[in-house]
């Protein structure tokens, strides 16, 4: 009976997170009141690295749901994340590194979050080609439309250095001529 209760109130947590979060952690701290909850811990995770940027407390609700349930794939989706912005990248690897390991997880949104991983580290290449295999993975245009706009801002930052030695070749081949401008000082 707890257990049905305690997901009944999840399912209404994760409803009220998007306009409500006041209401969401309440429900959230009844639930973990408890026992334990993957879902529960996941989604305090969340709300405490979008919402709060406590980054230590996020971790610990995301490794929490990871303990509880190794299995519950939205942690996968978001803990990743967590990891790129406090720059613990190699963790993030072995979170990802098991997300791939499970069947039922979304490819795409794993290869995005290891594409930022390469991309953080400025390696653009191997940035482009985990981009490129979650748009071959992905099961919705609007995520591969998304994933189109990512591709566009990686190719940019590798351009960014050819560019300005174009720019530098270009302006040593004009001539340049002696030009006096008439001032009202002569």
């Amino acid at each position: 009976m707890s257990t049905y209760t305690n997901d009944i109130l999840f399912i209404q947590a994760l409803e009220s997170y998007s306009y409500d979060i006041e209401q969401c952690v309440e429900k959230l701290q009844y639930i973990l009141g408890g026992n334990d909850h993957a879902g529960a811990n996941y989604l305090m995770g969340k709300i405490y690295h979008e919402q709060a940027h406590d980054y230590v407390k996020a971790r610990e609700y995301y490794h929490r749901a990871l303990c509880i349930d190794h299995e519950y794939v939205e942690t996968y989706y978001f803990y990743p994340y967590l990891l790129i912005d406090v720059c613990d990248y190699s963790e993030a690897e072995h979170v990802l590194e098991v997300g791939f390991s499970l069947l039922q997880t979304d490819k795409a949104r794993l290869y995005h979050a290891k594409a930022m991983i390469h991309e953080k580290l400025e390696q653009f290449k191997e940035a482009k080609t985990n981009l490129k295999a979650a748009k071959k993975c992905a099961m919705n245009n609007n995520f591969r439309y998304f994933i189109d706009g990512q591709l566009k801002r990686v190719n940019e930052k590798m351009n960014v250095g050819k560019k300005s030695k174009k720019k530098k070749s270009k302006r040593k081949n004009k001539t340049t001529t002696n030009v006096k401008f008439n001032s009202m000082l002569d």
